[in-house]
């Protein structure tokens, strides 16, 4: 598919490869392999972000105009995100922040990094601490499906 969009959109009169190659993101498409590294966690939370910015616009207006109209509103909670985005962007206790402060230490590691972020964040029911052996590895309940991280990459 991806060479077909390639030809699809190549300059009909340059030679091949002289302008790069055209890259899709598929928005939503959350990423789960059997090792999952960083990429696929900035894939996740950018899927992570879509979803929260499409039930703001979308099901909050809707929610609100039921409301109004005395119409039953279905559980919000369903397609609600926050408290997994709580967990990714928290100001002291987030992955990011967290990963931050990971990176700027001199002694800083990847299993320091998956401790830390346990510790701090394990009241969060997105966080997922049990059948993760290895100290390196840390799991997040997504919108869409719960991942395993492999903090080294």
């Amino acid at each position: 598919m991806v060479t077909k969009c390639n030809e699809a959109t190549e300059p009909k009169y340059s030679p091949s490869n002289e302008y790069g190659t055209i890259s899709l993101l598929d928005i939503f498409g959350f990423e789960s392999f059997k090792v999952n590294h960083f990429e696929q966690l900035c894939i996740n939370y950018a899927n992570e972000r879509l979803q929260q910015k499409y039930v703001i616009d979308n099901f909050q207006a809707i929610k609100l105009e039921y409301e109004e109209e005395g119409i039953n509103v279905f559980d919000f909670s369903l397609v609600d995100n926050t408290d997994v985005m709580e967990l990714l962007e928290g100001k002291t206790q987030g992955l990011i922040t967290q990963l931050n402060e990971e990176c700027v230490k001199k002694v800083g590691g990847d299993e320091n990094f998956v401790y830390r972020l346990k510790v701090l964040n394990s009241d969060s029911n997105r966080i997922i601490q049990d059948h993760l052996h290895r100290p390196y590895e840390f799991g997040i309940r997504h919108y869409a499906a719960p991942i395993k991280y492999d903090a080294r990459k």
